[in-house]
Formats: C-alpha cells, structure tokens, sequence
C-alpha cells in the first residue's frame, strides 16, 4: 500500500475540514488509501505546499473513458486558474493515451465547480440524486 504526499493529503483533510458535505457519502480514509493505491495525481506546488491537486483514473481500456475523481484547490489560490490547468493536464495526458472521452462528477450544490468544467467543454450527461455526471469528447 502506498500513500499520498503529506502535502496533498493535508489538502484534502483541510478541505474535508472546511466543507464536509463535500465528502458526505465518501469513506474518506478508505478514499485516501484507493487515491494513493490506483489514481494517478497531478498536483500544483510552490514552496513545499500544494496548493492544487487533480486525482484521476485512465485505465478503462474497454471504453476509453477517463474519470476525474478529485479536483481540489487550497482557498488562498482559488481563482488563479490552477483548478483549470490541472483538468486541462489531465484531458491533454488521456488523449494522448488514445482516451476518447472524460467523466466527472460535481456536487449539484457546487456551481462554481460547475460552470468552469461547462466552460471547458463538459456537458451534463445525468442528474443524480446529489450530484451532476458530466463528460468531455478528447
């Protein structure tokens, strides 16, 4: 088993810390341990502290679908454009993989998180319970 970098891990507790709900449905330490286990991690650093990381999964190889699990930027950098360099990383690394498409999933609540993955080409793809599935053609 391995495990996430300090630095990142402390991101995501700070972030469960502030905004909980954000996490409701998620086991966070068995999150933790598949995050380290089977994602691949693009993370944004300056100065020993991470201040945005991306975790996701490029291993579908039967639909060539790419799945961002995690997108998360420390407050003080929010609006610095790191969220959207990140995913734009992340869309660019899938299709150079011969990935056609990307999914993600945003709370329904998180319209900010929302309107940048639509700005960026995402579409609704379905509306679940607390949640919206959005997907991108690479």
């Amino acid at each position: 088993m391995t495990s996430l970098p300090e630095s990142i891990r402390s991101l995501i507790l700070d972030e469960h810390a502030r905004r909980p709900e954000l996490f409701a449905a998620v086991d966070l330490a068995a999150y933790l341990v598949k995050l380290a286990d089977k994602a691949e991690i693009l993370s944004d650093s300056f100065a020993g502290r991470c201040r945005g990381v991306v975790a996701f999964y490029c291993n579908d190889q039967a639909t060539k679908q790419a799945f961002i699990t995690l997108v998360l930027v420390d407050p003080r950098d929010r609006g610095m454009g790191i969220g959207r360099a990140l995913v734009a990383c992340v869309l660019d690394l899938a299709a150079r993989r011969g990935f056609t498409s990307c999914r993600l999933e945003v709370a329904q609540r998180n319209e900010t998180a929302r309107a940048l993955y639509q700005s960026m080409g995402f579409r609704m793809v379905e509306v679940r319970a607390h949640t919206h599935l959005l997907e991108i053609g690479l």
